[in-house]
């Protein structure tokens, strides 16, 4: 707790000296954080033939989800909806890389499917919190009806935070085992502002439900875990720039389907989008003078 507060004093001193808006850091109650960290492996948290022995607390069993690898930094203990879970910061963990596929594939993100792949391939958008939205409701009634302070009031906030913790696990379940690192060797994805786009209260929701920020830092994690290659690419005009020609023409949301008037180019707007990521990002690696897949778009622009 000391050292998160030291952070927010010196973030405060730090944007008083840039001369942006300061913020003075505000009081936050005991229920506030649900973790605390050790620092340094070996002071006061330390391993035991399989327990966690942690300083003035004792020692712990765990139900071990995979074993250590590399060398544990750090220790977090943190409180879920449905018990306290331990989490190792490691240093040196070994690299497991796949073998080169020669393949490479442009990702355009979305809300009607959360994903479109430069060979047209799309991913459905399950919508996990949208089919749980009914269950939410209801266990969130339940809460505002219980009286303050309440035995019955503390069980109903824990069936909504396990509710909730039901949904953020089916979404990160879904991002992980979306995670395309086996079949390509590079992927491209846009470089998305999700904290800007969030806000357009016409899609928030849908935009929040399907966890954007969050699959791409898996995307990011697993590629760098099998030795492959996660670029970041541009994100302006890439559904209303034409993977034929590269022209640009203006088009609404609602307009779905992508006609080129030069080329005769006929394609959905998301796999348009989705090849003219793929250019993009093979622009960039050619600049930087690094070698491209096989499956490199070969038109002119």
């Amino acid at each position: 707790m000391l050292a998160r507060l030291d952070k927010t004093y010196q973030a405060f001193f730090r944007r008083i000296q840039r001369g942006e808006k300061a913020g003075f850091p505000r009081f936050k109650g005991r229920n506030r954080c649900h973790s605390f960290t050790f620092k340094e492996f070996g002071n006061g948290a330390t391993l035991d033939n399989g327990f966690l022995v942690l300083s003035k607390i004792g020692r712990i069993a765990i139900h071990w989800s995979r074993p250590i690898e590399g060398t544990p930094k750090t220790v977090t203990i943190s409180k879920e909806a449905d018990g306290w879970y331990v989490c190792f910061s490691c240093a040196d963990v070994p690299v497991r890389p796949l073998p080169s596929t020669g393949q490479e594939t442009g990702i355009d993100l979305g809300i009607e499917s959360f994903a479109t792949l430069s060979d047209s391939t799309r991913i459905c958008n399950p919508g996990w919190y949208r089919k749980a939205e009914r269950a939410l409701k209801t266990a969130q009634r339940r809460v505002s009806r219980r009286k303050k302070r309440s035995n019955r009031r503390r069980k109903a906030v824990q069936l909504l935070a396990k509710a909730h913790q039901k949904v953020r696990r089916q979404r990160r379940d879904f991002h992980h085992k979306t995670a395309l690192v086996r079949d390509n060797d590079t992927i491209y994805h846009e470089d998305l502002q999700v904290r800007n786009m969030v806000r357009n209260h016409h899609l928030a929701k849908s935009i929040s439900d399907a966890g954007w920020s969050a699959f791409l830092s898996i995307l990011t994690f697993k590629a760098e875990s099998a030795g492959r290659r996660v670029q970041a690419v541009d994100p302006a005009c890439t559904s209303q720039t034409c993977s034929g020609c590269g022209r640009i023409v203006q088009k609404g949301l609602s307009v779905r389907w992508r006609s080129c008037p030069e080329r005769g180019t006929e394609l959905h707007r998301d796999h348009n989008a989705a090849k003219t990521i793929q250019w993009r990002g093979q622009r960039l690696r050619e600049l930087a003078g690094l070698p491209v897949g096989v499956n490199r778009e070969p038109t002119a622009r």
